[in-house]
């Protein structure tokens, strides 16, 4: 390891503490963009005389995975709390604890999926102190070892039919238009 490198306390601390808040952040502006992506929606489903239903479905596609990324963040803050508050038990042991085991595979997994710089930090301080074997493990998700629902929520496959115009449904009916598909 080089003179500076090593898993450290120090760094990790503030790190998990940043993303914590960076995470907050994020979710917020990607909840009023998703409110102005909302009422673009209705818009195009208010059309008249014909709705622009396939370019409200191709928005409510984005506005889903929009609302998969908060969820997952959501989920990803808490967990970064939970390392932070059971540092100590982490820096004392060698191995990584049980039954934390799923949330540092979690968050090791995840920072190469979310824009939050701190988790690149947050996986190196883990590769220093699990080594790369565990790090590898976490990113191939050997034994089910990450947590599904953030795995689920980042997921690239595209939301189902039924979701989407669900999506469409509530959308004309919170926004007071008369659509229906």
């Amino acid at each position: 390891m080089s003179l500076f490198g090593g898993f450290k306390t120090t760094k990790l601390k503030p790190q998990l503490k940043m993303a914590v808040s960076r995470f907050q952040i994020a979710s917020n502006k990607k909840t009023a963009i998703m409110k102005q992506q909302m009422r673009e929606i209705a818009k195009l489903l208010a059309e008249e005389p014909a709705p622009k239903e396939e370019k409200a479905k191709i928005r409510a596609e984005a506005l889903i995975r929009e609302d998969n990324t908060i969820e997952a963040f959501e989920i990803l803050q808490l967990e970064c709390e939970l390392v932070h508050e059971r540092i100590k038990l982490i820096a004392s042991q060698k191995e990584c604890p049980p039954d934390l085991t799923s949330c540092i595979c979690t968050l090791i997994w995840a920072a190469n999926r979310v824009d939050i710089p701190e988790l690149t930090d947050i996986k190196k301080q883990f590769r220093y102190k699990y080594g790369k074997e565990f790090e590898q493990m976490a990113m191939d998700n050997v034994g089910g070892c990450l947590n599904e629902r953030v795995v689920a929520k980042l997921s690239v496959h595209p939301p189902s039919a039924y979701l989407v115009q669900t999506y469409l449904e509530k959308i004309a009916d919170e926004f007071e238009v008369d659509w229906k598909p």
